[in-house]
């Protein structure tokens, strides 16, 4: 395993402090329509946790504050891809 794919994993288990941590704000779940209060740590330019409470190096306060990390696609067809979810 790489060493900055481990450095990714520690962080966003909180093994180690994250680079940059979003602090008390809300993130909006692509997947649930719904605001959830939630810290977001960031490693180098990765966010690697969600719905959690971080420690960061740097800890920025978004209170009050909506937070919208990427917006991430979550529209895929599994059944296109001839494999299992398992697989996928």
């Amino acid at each position: 395993m790489s060493e900055t794919l481990e450095r990714f994993i520690d962080q966003g288990v909180g093994r180690e402090p994250a680079d940059i941590v979003l602090k008390g704000g809300r993130f909006f779940d692509l997947v649930t329509g719904e605001l959830v209060a939630s810290d977001v740590a960031i490693s180098g330019d990765r966010i690697v946790g969600t719905c959690g409470a971080y420690e960061g190096r740097e800890e920025i306060d978004v209170s009050g504050r909506i937070v919208v990390p990427g917006f991430i696609d979550t529209h895929l067809h599994i059944e296109s891809s001839l494999v299992t979810p398992h697989e996928f």
